[in-house]
């Protein structure tokens, strides 16, 4: 009987814990607002990414093969920044370098970009509130202030107008957010302040963004771009139309790599394919 009993007792046990196994908690979705994502983030790259490289190629019916375009490389630091960007032409010379310099609590403070057969340095200069939050950025050519970008934010940083102040107009642009803090309406308005185009974003539950429609008007779209997804977060198409132009756009990426990053573009029109984007990652 005392054998019984224990052997109940045992088999209790397990089933109290097979039940509780069997109902983990479903994986908590966590969407980040666009304000505080990092550049990793704000490009859908998955991982500790510590560079890329983007080799482009274009395709030649001439020699019915692809042709290497130009190359761009990019490095990060540890926590998802962009630090440097690269770009070479077909022979592997280097066309500019790009450094973007920081603030200790990760805010931009400076980018020079030097282009080397012109031998000009261009620089980028970055102004913030006493919040923290951007407020201005000062765009130099060959060592002159070009234009201003003139920034307003909300509580939390997101940039909710923004206003390229250009020698003799300027040009406006409105942002409007969702709950998740994730970008939902953007209108552009002329030197008269007259709105003469927005743009909407649609998001699936994992705030990634899935439908983007361009207006001229209330009724009048004239652009779209659709994007699709793996179960897992993996870009699978991005699909654009440009309905004033009658012409679409496909992008497949077919290959990824075991962190979901995608490894191989390929953009096609109509039957056509365009250019093949071969991308190289290294992690930390």
């Amino acid at each position: 009987m005392l054998k019984n009993k224990s052997l109940l007792l045992i088999f209790i046990i397990i089933s109290f814990l097979s039940f509780f196994a069997c109902r983990r908690k479903p994986i908590e979705i966590v969407i980040v607002p666009d304000a505080l994502k990092n550049h990793l983030q704000r490009a859908h790259l998955f991982g500790n990414i510590y560079s890329i490289e983007n080799d482009v190629y274009y395709y030649s019916d001439k020699d019915s093969l692809y042709v290497l375009l130009n190359k761009t490389q990019q490095f990060y630091s540890s926590d998802g920044y962009l630090t440097q960007v690269i770009v070479l032409d077909n022979n592997n010379d280097t066309i500019s370098i790009q450094n973007i310099h920081y603030l200790p609590n990760a805010q931009e403070d400076y980018r020079e970009e030097y282009f080397y057969k012109e031998q000009t340095l261009n620089k980028d200069t970055f102004l913030y509130d006493k919040n923290g939050f951007l407020s201005e950025q000062q765009i130099f050519k060959h060592g002159l202030l070009s234009y201003k970008i003139m920034y307003k934010t909300d509580a939390i940083g997101s940039i909710i107008e923004m206003k390229r102040l250009l020698p003799n107009y300027h040009l406006t642009n409105v942002m409007y957010y969702n709950e998740n803090g994730l970008v939902e309406r953007i209108e552009e308005y002329d030197p008269n302040n007259i709105m003469y185009k927005f743009i909407t974003l649609e998001y699936d539950n994992y705030g990634d963004e899935v439908n983007r429609r361009a207006y001229k008007n209330a009724s009048e779209m004239i652009e779209y771009t659709y994007t699709q997804y793996s179960n897992e977060g993996a870009l699978q198409k991005v699909i654009f139309e440009d309905r004033l132009h009658n012409m679409r756009e496909d992008k497949i990426y077919s290959q990824h790599d075991p962190q979901r990053n995608w490894i191989e573009e390929f953009t096609l029109r109509g039957n056509d394919t365009l250019r093949k984007r071969v991308r190289s990652i290294e992690y930390y």
